[in-house]
């Protein structure tokens, strides 16, 4: 939706508020959903989920493009949300179910990033389409690819080296486990590294980062799409780098964690500390840091690949995959509600003013830090249970 920003704000005549609204609603549809998505994968395995995810994504997106208003179109991408909720874990438990150790750990960055790297349909065909074709039928075409994909799974996928499975365990020790795991240090661990290291990504790639560089720093629209290109690209390049070290040096996964949130912060600081408009040596950094974040947050399932049962990882990864979307939630909507009180105090400056949008984005130190910190706490924890042991 990101690169339809500038779009949607003259085709619904929105504030920046009501514009966050789309993706706020859909990333709190994509994070409520996780644990009942997860308690269900348990029970039915992942290629109905995936199968019923791509489907109600589909739906999702032929509403937007026939949404004769804003309120039509949240509800498209609270569905596209809803869907998107089935599909990730889906997968991950799915490339758990094929293979197991090292092999596992590798798979699941792998995984990570062919995602990532589907994300230039948004980046620049999608983009062209908008343009040239328009807003129906963008994302009708969307609409389409989504219902493809969803009867392929139906038809060809399946759910481990044995084949197809009905309903692996009952709803009611699902849900028992669910609440052991949510207390374990290498869970909790597992959510805070995924809060911390992907929301700022979130932010930038998911709606707020277009804005900012073209309205606020004065960038074409074919730079940020570039930007959201690198973006996706060093979300694939450190994917198998952080697979690797993740696979051969599991007890320094810790580490890695620590640096990227550092990294994040470090260079929000620089972003808006510099004068505007922003070098575009400056953005490119911003966007390699910010991108790396992707890639580090995916050992938060090797954390609860390694401590968790497969049976109910699910489950387990529903709750750690809530983290860095209800980080990335809160931030967009705070700086959509920041953006709108200062023009309320100055209406007659713009409304992505560069001085506004560098006020607003503070919000991410703090979200950031407490995130930091919380990961802290629960990786002495987990230091201290293994020395222990």
């Amino acid at each position: 939706m990101v690169v339809a920003s500038l779009d949607a704000t003259e085709r619904f005549n929105t504030t920046a508020a009501q514009l966050s609204s789309l993706a706020v609603l859909q990333l709190v549809v994509y994070a409520s959903m996780q644990i009942p998505v997860g308690i269900a994968l348990d029970k039915f395995g992942p290629r109905i989920m995936l199968g019923c995810g791509a489907l109600i994504m589909a739906a999702g997106q032929l509403i937007v493009a026939f949404a004769p208003g804003l309120e039509w179109a949240v509800l498209g991408r609270m569905l596209v949300g809803m869907g998107d909720a089935f599909t990730f874990i889906s997968m991950i438990r799915m490339v758990n179910n094929w293979l197991a150790g090292k092999a596992a750990a590798l798979a699941q960055q792998w995984l990570a990033t062919i995602g990532q790297l589907g994300q230039i349909v948004s980046a620049i065909p999608f983009a062209a389409g908008l343009a040239v074709y328009g807003w129906t039928s963008a994302f009708s075409a969307l609409a389409v690819s989504g219902l493809v994909a969803g009867v392929f799974v139906f038809i060809a996928a399946l759910d481990s080296p044995q084949g197809r499975v009905k309903s692996q365990s009952n709803f009611a020790g699902v849900v028992a486990a669910l609440r052991i795991n949510f207390n374990r240090s290498p869970v909790k661990a597992a959510f805070w590294t995924h809060f911390l290291t992907q929301s700022s990504g979130n932010v930038f790639a998911l709606l707020w980062g277009v804005p900012f560089l073209v309205e606020a720093n004065g960038k074409s629209p074919a730079f940020a799409s570039g930007m959201l290109t690198l973006f996706v690209i060093t979300n694939a390049a450190m994917g198998p780098v952080v697979g690797f070290f993740t696979a051969r040096y599991q007890a320094h996964r810790h580490v890695l964690v620590f640096t990227s949130g550092g990294l994040i912060l470090a260079v929000w600081a620089l972003v808006l500390l510099f004068p505007s408009p922003l070098p575009d040596f400056i953005v490119v950094v911003l966007v390699i840091i910010i991108g790396i974040g992707g890639p580090v947050s995916m050992v938060a399932f090797d954390y609860s690949r390694s401590y968790v049962s497969n049976r109910e990882l699910g489950a387990a990864n529903g709750f750690i995959n809530i983290g860095g979307f209800l980080a990335g939630l809160l931030m967009i909507g705070a700086i959509g509600l920041a953006l709108d009180a200062q023009r309320a105090v100055n209406p007659e400056v713009a409304l992505y003013d560069a001085g506004h949008f560098k006020l607003a984005f503070c919000v991410q130190f703090a979200v950031i830090g407490f995130g930091l910190w919380r990961f802290g706490v629960a990786n002495r924890k987990l230091h201290k249970e293994a020395l222990l042991s």
